[in-house]
């Protein structure tokens, strides 16, 4: 049997991959000059041992990976002769997958990062006279967690006096570089690691995004949040835990909210809103982080955007007040819509799709159980707001915990994945929104999110703070 990812849908593709790999099978890129060879990796990463063209990227590619041969692909009996060898050598074939997995990081992210810190370093090395100039920094040295972050956007600039004859070796040179880059990114030029409520050794993010049908917020977010307080103060003692609150409600919403619990806006460390578009420090009397509001405008098209999605989000046949903006909730860097109940409206990989053919690009994120439409920044996410407090802080973000439920706004399931430790308590979320994330035909959540991860604990439905401190056991948080 043979087939091509490409003459399938999107969601099928992982399936097709993983039946060539059970069935013992090849997969060949015979292109007469492949770019690069996506597919391969594509491959690679579900334990399919691969043939490629010699021409173009899978070169680098199998020298990577060494999970397969190259073959002239104007050569019909060479490509054949490849497949058999392949197929018929049980042992080359054992070999190729377990190299293809066992090498198959040289791709990821972290990686990715790591060559490139490199790569800057050795341009430095060979112009020693043009060294860039470390600020003494006094506080402690900044975390692995801008190494090893997956997918950080945040946009550095380097303004230095270059100092001549200041000789270090080359994991030294990456160190300070990483630290110089850090103490830049802030437009003040003061250290990020010091704008900081204290030193924390972790960060617990509560992103549960407890609403009913109605959108209303329900009881539940206030005992989660007294409940994780709690159990975070047992596990790591009362100074060492910070704790961040990340919602799709506006600030005027979340601090109502939380004016109906047992629980105070001065408990957190920050509070996210708007799905990740505003960040607020209530240590420093509810003031908005501006470094923050400056590094998400980044291609933000503003009151552009404004009509032009009231005009996209509609189905055809509905009626102009079934959708309309909603002021209370809006800010400069996001556009909130409400949305009448059980009509019919765009998903967001449609309306995103018709929205980047116009030349906009931004993030949408329906909230409060599909009654609110958030548009924001590109920028801007609440996955992309944990990350930069993880660098402006200096936490590791392996040294999150992220606590949700089982369904959320139609962004929850950035949420998962990650380095980053999730606690998922199931029944808290009576209704969800991510019926309007993408289509059927679409890619399905598991297979974007890895459940199986260890780094995921699933709690039931009890959550009294002695539960959540045995799910913190068990994530290996102590």
């Amino acid at each position: 049997m043979s087939t091509s990812p490409s003459d399938h849908k999107q969601s099928e593709v992982p399936d097709i991959y993983r039946l060539a790999a059970k069935t013992k099978g090849v997969f060949i890129n015979p292109a007469l000059v492949e770019p690069f060879g996506l597919t391969l990796i594509e491959a690679a990463a579900y334990g399919l041992p691969s043939v490629a063209t010699k021409n173009g990227g899978p070169v680098d590619i199998l020298k990577a990976l060494n999970n397969g041969l190259l073959v002239d692909p104007h050569d019909q009996k060479a490509i054949t002769d490849a497949l058999l060898k392949l197929l018929a050598d049980k042992n080359l074939w054992n070999e190729c997958r377990k190299n293809g997995l066992k090498n198959i990081h040289h791709f990821a992210w972290p990686e990715h990062c790591r060559n490139y810190l490199s790569q800057v370093d050795h341009c430095r090395n060979r112009h020693p006279m043009t060294h860039l100039g470390i600020p003494s920094i006094h506080e402690e040295p900044m975390s692995e967690s801008l190494k090893e972050v997956e997918d950080l956007s945040l946009r550095f600039s380097i303004e230095g006096d270059f100092k001549p004859g200041c000789e270090l070796d080359a994991a030294t040179r990456q160190k300070k570089l990483i630290e110089a880059i850090t103490l830049m990114s802030s437009p003040s030029g003061s250290p990020s690691i010091n704008y900081s409520p204290g030193r924390r050794q972790m960060l617990f993010v509560i992103a549960a995004d407890c609403y009913n049908s109605n959108g209303e917020s329900t009881g539940h977010i206030q005992d989660i949040i007294k409940n994780v307080l709690h159990a975070a103060g047992l596990s790591l003692g009362l100074g060492k835990a910070g704790f961040v609150l990340l919602t799709g409600s506006s600030l005027s919403e979340t601090m109502e909210a939380l004016r109906l619990g047992p629980v105070n806006a001065e408990d957190f460390d920050a509070i996210i809103c708007n799905s990740g578009s505003e960040m607020y420090y209530p240590w420093k009397d509810m003031v908005a982080d501006m470094d923050y509001e400056a590094h998400v405008e980044y291609r933000w098209p503003g009151e552009n955007i404004r009509s032009m999605v009231l005009k996209l989000a509609r189905v055809d046949d509905e009626s102009n007040d079934d959708i309309v903006e909603f002021g209370k909730a809006s800010g400069s860097k996001c556009y909130s819509y409400s949305i009448k109940p059980g009509i019919k409206i765009r998903k967001v990989d449609t309306l995103r799709q018709k929205l980047r053919m116009r030349g906009f690009r931004c993030n949408l994120v329906y909230t409060r159980a599909a009654s609110r439409l958030n548009v924001v920044p590109l920028f801007a996410s609440r996955m992309q707001a944990m990350r930069y407090l993880s660098v402006r802080w200096g936490i590791d973000i392996s040294k999150l915990v992220v606590i949700v439920g089982e369904q959320g706004d139609t962004d929850y399931e950035q949420l998962l994945g990650g380095l980053h430790k999730t606690l998922i308590i199931r029944g808290v979320v009576e209704h969800g929104s991510e019926q309007l994330l993408r289509e059927e035909d679409n890619l399905k959540r598991e297979d974007l999110v890895p459940f199986e991860s260890p780094n995921i604990h699933f709690l039931e439905e009890s959550y009294e703070a002695q539960h959540i401190l045995a799910a913190l056991d068990g994530l290996g948080v102590k």
